[in-house]
């Protein structure tokens, strides 16, 4: 995280420094690469804030499908569940590298909540720009085309902890299976766009990364049909 407030993806920013209070009661913890933070059925009792690694959070369906959702870097947090009083994780929390992340028990956390309130303000702001996030997410399953999606998720994951620097742009290190997972389509169909990008000179590719200039992108993201059907609908909102 650095200290702009929330990210393109909706994640959070800064803000949030009761992690690290010692009062907190957090205690120090570490994942290996590949290792396993929770599982969906895992029950959820904490809550854990990332000082140093890359984790990654994905939904995992009934038979055994996954979907990438997040992917986190120092300073942020996950666990939301327990925050939101469920019985369990519901999510999958992968350590992608070596990570050393502080657990906070959810009871902890809610007392130093209590004790902080302007942190519970700063909690309660980056949930709703999460859910504000979500919501966006789930409109453009409904107004965008795989081509239109892929865009967008390239550029929020350009802001990520799986991304770098270079000349010229970003490089992202993901696989076509998890852009798949991410935006919910095929793999096929997602090298597939991958190599249009490519032959408009537009991407890139390498073994598990991805080169591109991310405003480039989001430029030609912002030639979508769902900018054109907001368009449409906020009209007939208005015409109501």
């Amino acid at each position: 995280m650095n200290n702009s407030p929330i990210n393109g993806n909706g994640t959070d920013q800064g803000g949030l420094t009761i992690f690290t209070d010692p009062q907190t009661g957090g205690r120090c913890v570490q994942f290996n690469a590949g290792q396993v933070i929770y599982q969906p059925d895992t029950a959820a009792q904490n809550v854990y804030y990332i000082n140093r690694g890359q984790v990654r959070l994905y939904l995992v369906a009934g038979d055994g499908s996954s979907r990438l959702i997040e992917i986190l870097g120092p300073g942020q947090w996950l666990g939301v569940a327990a925050v939101a009083g469920q019985a369990t994780c519901q999510a999958r929390a992968v350590a992608v590298t070596d990570a050393t992340l502080t657990q906070v028990g959810i009871d902890q956390f809610r007392a130093a909540l209590l004790r902080r309130p302007e942190q519970l303000l700063e909690l309660s702001r980056q949930l709703a720009g999460r859910l504000l996030a979500a919501n966006e997410e789930a409109a453009r399953l409904v107004f965008e085309d795989c081509n239109q999606r892929l865009l967008r998720t390239l550029v929020r994951f350009s802001r990520s902890a799986a991304s770098a620097p270079c000349e010229g742009g970003v490089v992202l290190r993901i696989t076509h299976d998890q852009l798949a997972q991410a935006i919910g389509v095929a793999r096929e169909t997602v090298s597939l766009a991958l190599t249009q990008l490519r032959q408009q000179n537009l991407l890139k590719t390498g073994r598990n990364q991805l080169v591109f200039n991310p405003e480039a992108l989001a430029r030609l993201a912002e030639q979508t049909p769902y900018r054109q059907q907001s368009g449409r609908r906020e009209a007939i909102q208005h015409l109501a």
